[in-house]
């Protein structure tokens, strides 16, 4: 991505206020006709389709294909911080990638940017009482949750306290208006199915989710409600930072109180569209299911990197039909291969889709109800991967690729390890503690299902599942588990244990 050296004319946030245009290098603009059957057709092509990236590619063109707006309003945060701290900042070359000031008492300030590890330090003297006390009297007051913004922007100030309650750090977070990116995501928007959006802190769900309320309420007409638990999706101040366009902002006094929020914003306001940060209890997981049956369109992010978070996720489950023990017959369990206990999804899934956001130009689509139900049986869904690439038509590039085939664009390092290996090796720490390791019954379970693999061509026999009934040419059944469990898992998980090994015997016990 290069910046295009130009300064945008008009920002999508309709204010004059400092914002620039990131172009795709050799992605001139273009003006694209969209007739009536290429919209229909992209409506109703399925998600997963052979068919889908080619019907996807008219829709998601717009008239400055490529161009992603930025716009900051930076100034009106340096103006808290003391001058000597700001004026580093002021014409740094970095500044159009500044994450945070980060402010603690005794150490020196740091300024931390978007791409660099290693952070920059402002000043050499370090960060003094009077210059938190500064910088807090040009903030205000401060929430229970310790959080500040600054009105009529998308800045967040957040407080450390200590143990008598004095404010001893602050962190100074940047808040951006991006469009453009909804280009990767704008036929989910439209298909009118809520849409959940996965990623780690930092990554740009909020930003992402900004923008799809714009565009629901301005290009689609749609009745949009926001639940704003901490302000970051419309700013802080009582009136919305323009750049959520036309939709309603409802502000939670309490954030244990978002759920009742939710319900009364549905009982009350009469939205087609919710929009929900931060899912994080079960509470508001229940409410998102109260919403969804009642035929409102749910826009929302939940904590968690990736789907598989969530089904091992017992406060959260729910958001993608929970998951619930079944006992099967002999006869079934032997036909399929597995114990007579197995886990399988329970319900329809609040959100049909999800989207786990890897990077901020890769994005991973899964439609919820195939892949929660492959993954529970051992298997690997087919998903999308959405990725902006210049050298395409549109910028966009939309492929199908197995989920455990799908690269990890922050690992460079090592670009022939799978993307949820690591993932997946601390989940298996965790599950298990870290002082103890997977019992001798769970790892001869996945020594079982090694030696059929084997048997069937599995990893490492050729072509991945050839030969498995019903696989279609994906992994076969329990591929994944067994592949992890082959290898050691790191220094916290034991190696396993011989299989037929006898169990110690209980104490008590002869």
């Amino acid at each position: 991505m290069l910046l295009s050296g130009r300064f945008a004319t008009r920002c999508p946030c309709r204010r004059t206020r400092s914002s620039w245009s990131v172009r795709p290098a050799a992605a001139p603009a273009r003006r694209v006709t969209r007739c009536q059957y290429q919209v229909e057709r992209a409506q109703h092509v399925e998600l997963g389709e052979p068919e889908y990236a080619e019907a996807l590619a008219p829709d998601v063109a717009d008239p400055e294909d490529g161009t992603v707006v930025v716009q900051d309003d930076l100034d009106q945060l340096l103006t808290l911080l003391p001058e000597d701290i700001r004026e580093p900042l002021v014409n740094h070359p970095q500044r159009a990638s500044l994450v945070e000031v980060v402010l603690d008492l005794g150490r020196q300030p740091e300024a931390r940017f978007q791409g660099i590890p290693a952070g920059e330090y402002l000043r050499k003297q370090e960060v003094t009482p009077a210059d938190l006390e500064a910088a807090v009297a040009a903030v205000g007051d401060f929430g229970a949750d310790n959080r500040a913004g600054v009105p009529g922007t998308l800045h967040r100030i957040s407080a450390i306290r200590n143990r008598r309650g004095a404010i001893i750090g602050l962190t100074c977070r940047v808040g951006r208006a991006v469009s453009g990116h909804i280009a990767m995501l704008k036929d989910l928007v439209e298909s009118g199915h809520s849409v959940l959006l996965l990623g780690r802190p930092g990554v740009g769900k909020t930003t992402v989710i900004r923008e799809m309320c714009a565009t629901l309420a301005d290009e689609y007409r749609k009745r949009v409600v926001i639940v704003d638990t901490s302000n970051e999706i419309g700013g802080d101040g009582d009136v919305p930072h323009p750049a959520i366009g036309g939709a309603r902002r409802m502000q939670v006094a309490d954030a244990l109180q978002q759920h009742a929020v939710m319900i009364e914003a549905v009982e009350n306001h009469m939205p087609q569209v919710v929009v929900v940060d931060e899912i994080g209890t079960e509470a508001e997981a229940l409410a998102c299911r109260t919403i969804a049956e009642r035929g409102v369109q749910l826009i929302g992010t939940a904590h968690g990197c990736l789907l598989e978070n969530l089904i091992k996720n017992p406060t959260l489950s729910d958001l993608v039909g929970g998951v619930a023990p079944v006992t099967l017959g002999d006869e079934e369990a032997r036909l399929r291969g597995t114990q007579k206990t197995i886990l399988e999804r329970k319900a329809p899934p609040t959100f049909p889709i999800v989207v786990e956001i890897r990077a901020r130009n890769f994005y991973v689509a899964h439609w919820v109800e195939d892949s929660v139900d492959q993954l529970l049986l051992g298997r690997m869904p087919v998903v999308q991967v959405r990725e902006r690439d210049a050298t395409q038509a549109h910028g966009l590039r939309v492929s199908e690729l197995s989920y455990d085939h799908v690269p990890d664009p922050e690992r460079t390092a090592d670009p022939s390890r799978n993307s949820w290996d690591e993932d997946y090796e601390a989940a298996l720490r965790d599950m298990h503690g870290s002082g103890g390791g997977p019992s001798a019954g769970n790892w001869a379970w996945a020594e079982k299902i090694r030696a059929r693999s084997k048997e069937a061509g599995g990893p490492g026999q050729g072509a991945a599942g050839a030969g498995l009934p019903g696989s279609g040419g994906m992994a076969g059944p329990g591929t994944r588990s067994f592949a992890i469990a082959g290898r050691s898992a790191g220094p916290n998980v034991p190696p396993p244990p011989a299989v037929g090994a006898k169990k110690a015997p209980k104490k008590g016990k002869k």
